[in-house]
């Protein structure tokens, strides 16, 4: 599909050249001007006609832009007050009518190169992206295949997540903290407390503990202060190691904190629950949910802040309870040797003598109270051990289902890279001698051997003693051929592949400026020569020369005149 004529009317600014060629006719087409002339606005908005408002390099249509694109087979596309796609007498929606009729846009748009190196196709792709055209060119089958199989571990990663977070019934991590913070050690710590109590009590020794520290001596006045020192000593351990423990979880733990935090919500534009791999990934600099762009200055010096000031504070806390323990020791110590001293004191402990205390030495009351609470302490011990089973059941089922779902993730993961390793044995000899060849036809003098990684990088050798130079290490002037050699690339093999896309048009903006005299005409020669039709901006009167013959027309763009500033960058 070509463009048999196009229209152009105040596009982005009502100052912007107004084009109406009636008779292009698949012919190549040069727009010509000097700078502020509207050529890169005119580049845009044929992008513009195919895939509207976003398919643009940052240029916004106006209210009133106009622009209508008619192709070689009939078709049209109409983007104005309306936007619509006219095909066989039919009218549909302008993007459903490009993107059936037309293309992708993701495989269209690499045949758009702008003037900008840095947004050209080759820049502006992943590695992996880059991989991913070329596969849809030359190996669609197995792209495709390669698709389904990303969908499935997609999902399956999806399915993961609401397995082990769960969404209307406790995540793994809940299940496995409501497992752990049941009382089950210490209820049976408890019980068997209280049953030696009751053995104390049965055998009557209890009673000659009783009457010893009721005498109110200096050994059970200064055992009783003990205890009580002792007690309120652990609760003061016990209250430091707490706040030792959440501040130090506080210090390691920061960004796992915020991820808890947005755990529970999903993406408000897909609806998914955020993989936690991906929020940490996303965390430093970017929105956890939907990746936008973020400044966590402001939150990272509050938590920078907070985690100075935790820091010092586990200092603090742990010369206290150091200083807690050496002091818990030394009572403890006393108590057992004052116990030493008094046989019938031999099987007092903390318990015991708070039991007592708590009965008032009231033996009677304190059979009483030690037998209900050994039934109670019992029935909480059975309903704790009902609990965990239950928990336990509950987490090993889903324990085992999340690694059910990770062996299928690997699987999937194994395939795609089976596939990936065949499709690019097909592909990488054909791809690399068909750009090779175009490189070398473009740029006789510079035309070398690209060659192809597994990864999706392009390598081109280097000149004298210089090894082998990734795309980065290229001249810009380099970096612009080759994305014209790849752009051209592209729409020969589309061209050949009718399933690909149906786009055979190159759309270059000023692809030769700053580059050798020889070289732009070797490239325009070639670019004349293509059966794919070229649509060019330039301001180059040698670019000029090569399009004044009957197959080509030519449209000359004059200065815009307008008080803005704003535009520079589209002119």
């Amino acid at each position: 599909m070509k463009i048999s004529r196009l229209e152009v009317k105040n596009f982005a600014i009502e100052e912007s050249p107004t084009i109406n060629q009636e008779s292009i006719a698949g012919d190549d087409l040069l727009l010509s001007g000097g700078n502020r002339s509207g050529k890169t606005l005119t580049f845009n908005a044929i992008l513009y006609a195919l895939y509207g408002r976003s398919g643009t390099f940052g240029v916004t249509p106006g209210q009133r832009s106009t622009v209508n694109a008619y192709f070689d087979n009939a078709d049209t596309v109409f983007r104005g007050r309306n936007h619509t796609y006219e095909s066989d007498g039919k009218s549909l929606d302008a993007d459903e009518g490009v993107e059936s009729n037309v293309g992708p846009e993701e495989d269209v748009r690499i045949q758009f190169i702008p003037a900008n190196p840095a947004s050209q196709p080759i820049s502006a792709l992943s590695a992996e992206e880059l991989l991913n055209r070329i596969r849809a060119l030359l190996s669609a089958e197995s792209q495709v295949e390669i698709e389904r199989h990303r969908r499935a571990k997609h999902d399956l990663v999806h399915l993961r997540e609401i397995r082990r977070r769960g969404e209307r019934e406790p995540s793994i991590r809940q299940l496995e903290e409501d497992l752990n913070s049941l009382p089950i050690s210490q209820t049976r710590n408890r019980i068997e407390d209280i049953e030696e109590l009751e053995e104390l009590i049965e055998s009557g020794e209890i009673e000659s503990i009783s009457a010893r520290l009721q005498r109110k001596d200096e050994v059970a006045e200064r055992l009783d202060e003990l205890y009580d020192r002792r007690r309120a000593l652990e609760d003061q351990l016990k209250q430091k190691r707490r706040e030792l423990g959440d501040t130090s979880r506080y210090t390691q733990k920061v960004n796992d904190l915020i991820i808890d935090a947005i755990q529970e919500f999903t993406c408000p534009v897909c609806g998914r629950l955020v993989e936690e791999s991906t929020a940490r990934n996303r965390l430093p600099n970017r929105c956890p949910q939907c990746g936008r762009e973020r400044d966590l200055t402001e939150l990272r010096e509050q938590l920078r802040e907070k985690v100075e000031n935790a820091d010092d504070r586990i200092e603090v806390l742990k010369e206290e309870i150091g200083d807690l323990e050496e002091e818990l020791s030394e009572a403890k110590a006393e108590i057992t040797e004052l116990k030493k001293s008094e046989p019938e004191l031999r099987d007092l402990n903390q318990f015991v003598r708070t039991a007592l205390k708590q009965a008032e030495y009231d033996i009677e009351q304190l059979q009483e109270t030690t037998e209900a609470e050994l039934t109670q302490k019992r029935e909480d011990l059975e309903e704790f051990e009902a609990q965990k089973e239950e928990l336990s059941a509950q987490l090993e089922r889903r324990r085992h289902l999340v690694d059910a779902i990770d062996e299928s993730i690997s699987a999937a993961e194994h395939r795609i890279e089976v596939l990936e390793t065949e499709a690019f044995e097909e592909i990488r000899d054909t791809f690399s001698d068909r750009i090779s060849q175009v490189y070398q036809e473009i740029a006789p003098d510079l035309g070398t051997e690209v060659g192809l990684t597994p990864d999706g990088e392009l390598e081109f050798p280097g000149t004298g003693s210089e090894g082998i130079r990734p795309y980065d290490r290229l001249s810009s002037g380099e970096k612009r051929l080759v994305n014209l050699a790849f752009g051209l690339t592209v729409a020969q093999f589309a061209q050949e592949n009718e399933d690909v896309h149906n786009w055979e048009v190159l759309v270059l903006d000023e692809p030769l400026t700053n580059l050798e005299s020889d070289i732009q005409d070797a490239a325009a020669r070639y670019l004349r020569n293509t059966d794919i039709q070229c649509i060019m901006t330039s301001p180059l009167d040698r670019v000029q020369s090569h399009f004044q013959d009957d197959q080509s027309q030519i449209i000359q763009l004059d200065r815009i005149h307008t008080e803005s500033t704003t535009l520079d960058e589209y002119l």
